[in-house]
């Protein structure tokens, strides 16, 4: 008899929905499915989320945000996206802090046009420069495209694009969104996404952060949010928890890999792989006293280890 595989929560454990009645979501990933890839119970559910649509055709979420910890797939969403955003006729800005995420990105979206059926230099062109990226598309005349780059303090300016895709999200800097926030403020029905990991010790941005408590207390209009997370420090040892907050465990991540890298530094491990999100800047003198005093009316949001 065949024992049923123990998968991870597909639902976040944290998240915030605008309602909608309808959605693009499905055109994405049944066109991510022609790639040859099958998109998870929680991708299906999370871009369907993020695609919802108003009567009028518009996005439901003009942002939407997701925390997921490390090698579940969250940034294959943003593929699914890529995909559906240059055959539907959109101008995308793809923007990740590392280099090698930038070009990952463009090399698979790349490649899955060409799964898909689609022919280079007939149906779409794809450019490479040092630094940047780029996927045009030639069918029917439209301008679609989409750019990948890394994110500097002025990239972006004097641009203009229909959606803007914040990857690695954690290491997103002010001066960062105050370069690239207006460029979709030109398009008809623009649309921000940002996916990331639960900011460490080592992580330079703060805008993450700030979106994730401004959505869930309510003080972002028209926004998304979704995590998987544990709300306070606890036993990254535990299986249990493994399960609650890695969605793709059971799937492409093991129990086995998880142990293995599990060390000695409680914190990181809870970060990394039970997406805690700790409520003071580790590499400030911010202690836990102080940080209470300072919110002592946001419990539900666990301001304060």
């Amino acid at each position: 008899m065949n024992e049923e595989i123990r998968k991870g929560r597909q639902t976040p454990t944290v998240s915030r929905v605008l309602p909608y009645e309808d959605s693009k979501g499905a055109e994405a990933v049944e066109l991510y499915n022609k790639t040859g890839r099958t998109a998870q119970e929680w991708q299906e559910r999370m871009i369907e989320d993020i695609m919802a649509v108003t009567p009028e055709g518009l996005w439901v979420h003009m942002k939407a945000g997701w925390s997921i910890p490390r090698r579940n797939g969250k940034s294959e969403i943003l593929i699914m996206r890529c995909l559906w955003d240059i055959i539907n006729g959109r101008r995308t800005l793809y923007t990740a802090h590392r280099e090698s995420t930038a070009a990952m990105a463009w090399e698979k979206t790349v490649k899955f046009l060409a799964k898909i059926g689609y022919k280079e230099d007939e149906d779409f062109k794809s450019y490479k420069s040092a630094g940047r990226r780029s996927i045009e598309w030639l069918k029917d005349g439209t301008e679609a495209v989409v750019n990948f780059r890394t994110r500097t303090s002025t990239g972006g300016l004097g641009e203009g694009y229909d959606t803007l895709i914040i990857d690695e999200a954690q290491e997103y800097t002010g001066d960062q969104e105050s370069a690239l926030k207006y460029v979709v403020t030109d398009s008809k029905n623009p649309q921000t996404l940002m996916c990331g990991t639960p900011p460490t010790a080592v992580s330079s941005g703060d805008v993450f952060l700030k979106y994730r408590k401004r959505t869930l207390t309510g003080g972002e209009d028209d926004a998304a949010w979704m995590e998987w997370s544990v709300p306070n420090l606890t036993d990254a040892h535990d299986p249990d928890l493994w399960y609650e907050t890695n969605p793709s465990l059971g799937t492409i991540l093991t129990e086995r890999t998880i142990r293995s890298e599990l060390g000695d530094d409680q914190v990181d491990d809870n970060i990394q792989r039970l997406g805690l999100w700790l409520k003071y800047n580790q590499r400030s003198a911010i202690s836990r006293e102080e940080c209470l005093r300072a919110h002592p009316q946001e419990p539900g949001i666990h301001l304060c280890l």
